[in-house]
């Protein structure tokens, strides 16, 4: 079962009203028992026991932790446990990659594996109580909606809230359903339709070569942004209308003036803990703290340190890639051409900053932002390009199509003089009949017309701060309602939606 399945939103209905007519201290169970009827309808009933047996062995662990008292004893249930976690990981999801394993993947497996990881390190470093209740930590480790792709959540954070008794409130119930409903946007409006148009542009990039292979990767970052940020919408807006506050995932990563710190804003609780749970452990290892004391001796204090914090840096971004998938795409798609990229602009960043000094340019100034923005956005759609291709072959292939006639006619003349054809022999009728890239030229009107409803929702965000929700929240009532009466039904009206339609499977949901 999707979360855009019609009948998820029935059953998501029912649970609302059940959640908020229980007594409080009961309204875990409610998810807990959700959280399971969500497991059992989305697969195959048995992969169950995989997050179960999970949460089963860390219960058991963290209880171990607390109560002995020898150091040893701890660090050795702490590591075991971590080998168990990741090795049911590794043998599911990456072996099927080399074709050695056909075994069924339960859902969320990377994201309940990190989540419980965090959990028990967390513990094992005093930093938060066990869960002394093995039922609320099933409710927590199985949380329905973060199952599908996350956010990864840590416990010392969710838990201050997660068991709470959440009081009816309306006005979080509405801006709980208003993001939900703008991540239907994103997805169903301007993603699906993507979907197709990508599909097409991927499968043959000779077909569309010269400027439109980079077309198809412009429209492939955004079907990539559209899809998983709709997603990560939803999710937040079911978890606001329980009453529950989860860690944003984005924070407008198109907007960042470098790729670190696009990573900071991109897929953030996945960078966040990469960086607590491998980069910072990996710096303090023996092995890295001989290296620095080498380098520094060698080649100075200053870069010593640099080149040390690279060599670690590399190590977080193989990870991050593998995360991703046993495929090369994935691994230098998002993971080792965006560690090349920081350590680049690391290496650049005094000359630069030097040379801006000689030019007597300001290096704060509005137009090299924008230069810096837009770098960043051609790096992370390079390495897109990758990501999305069947292998790094193709990749190289398909970027080399591109620089071939450039001076070709681009897809966007060539869709407007086809329509303004077909037109010609066959009246408006056209509009609808006529398919280019999968999609008539209604679909495609819809989708550009979406695109650009949130880029505007992106540059007023980027430029106030603050949620276009409070904005829209401060007008009148009967503007306020007319307002996302009309998104709804613009939603519901172009959205291939419907109890026999299933729109298709997120992104992040496979990784």
């Amino acid at each position: 079962m999707n979360l855009t399945d019609f009948y998820f939103l029935c059953a998501f209905a029912v649970i609302l009203v059940i959640y908020y007519l229980v007594p409080g201290k009961c309204q875990w169970g409610v998810i807990l028992v959700s959280s399971i009827a969500y497991y059992l309808l989305s697969g195959h009933p048995v992969l169950i026991l995989y997050p179960v047996m999970s949460i089963v062995i860390c219960y058991a662990s963290t209880r171990f932790i607390t109560e002995n008292e020898e150091p040893k004893k701890k660090k050795a249930a702490l590591i075991i446990t971590i080998i168990l976690l990741l090795a049911v990981l590794i043998t599911l999801k990456y072996l099927r990659f080399i074709n050695v394993s056909e075994l069924l993947i339960p859902l969320g497996l990377s994201y309940y594996t990190f989540t419980l990881i965090g959990y028990v390190t967390d513990v094992y470093n005093g930093i938060t109580e066990p869960q002394g209740n093995m039922l609320k930590l099933l409710a927590f480790g199985m949380y329905f909606p973060a199952l599908v792709s996350g956010p990864i959540m840590q416990y010392r954070e969710i838990s201050k809230t997660f068991y709470d008794r959440h009081e009816f409130d309306l006005k979080e119930l509405t801006y709980g359903f208003q993001r939900m409903l703008w991540g239907f946007f994103k997805k169903l409006v301007i993603a699906d339709r993507l979907n197709d148009v990508v599909s097409v542009m991927f499968a043959d990039p000779n077909t569309f070569s010269g400027r439109n292979v980079f077309w198809a990767i412009l429209l492939f970052t955004i079907q990539l942004y559209s899809d998983f940020s709709g997603l990560m919408d939803i999710v937040l807006g079911i978890s606001q209308c329980l009453g529950i506050t989860l860690p944003e995932n984005f924070k407008l990563p198109f907007w960042a003036p470098t790729v670190s710190e696009y990573w900071r804003r991109w897929h953030v609780t996945l960078g966040a803990w990469f960086r607590e749970y491998v980069f910072y452990p990996v710096l303090r290892t023996k092995a890295f703290a001989g290296l620095q004391t080498t380098l520094k001796n060698r080649l100075g204090k200053k870069s010593g340190k640099q080149l040390s914090t690279f060599a670690a840096m590399f190590v977080l971004w193989l990870t991050v890639g593998l995360w991703h998938g046993g495929k090369l795409t994935y691994v230098l798609g998002s993971g080792l051409l965006h560690w090349l990229f920081i350590v680049l602009e690391e290496s650049f960043k005094d000359p630069f900053a030097r040379l801006w000094n000689r030019m007597k340019v300001d290096p704060d100034s509005t137009w090299l932002k924008c230069v810096r923005v837009v770098r960043t956005f051609l790096l992370v759609n390079l390495g897109n390009a990758f990501f999305r291709s069947a292998s790094v072959p193709a990749a190289f292939k398909m970027l080399k199509s591109g620089f071939r006639n450039l001076g070709s006619e681009t897809i966007m003349p060539w869709l407007v003089r086809n329509l303004l054809e077909g037109m010609s022999e066959r009246g408006i009728r056209a509009v609808s009949d006529s398919t280019i890239l999968s999609l008539n030229y209604i679909d495609l009107g819809i989708m550009t017309f979406g695109i650009l409803v949130m880029l505007v929702i992106s540059i007023i965000k980027a430029k106030t701060g603050t949620d276009v929700r409070d904005r829209i929240a401060r007008h009148n009532i009967a503007f306020r309602y007319a307002l996302w009466m009309a998104f709804l039904f613009f939603v519901i009206l172009t959205a291939n939606y419907g109890p026999e339609y299933s729109s298709a499977e997120f992104i992040y949901q496979g990784f």
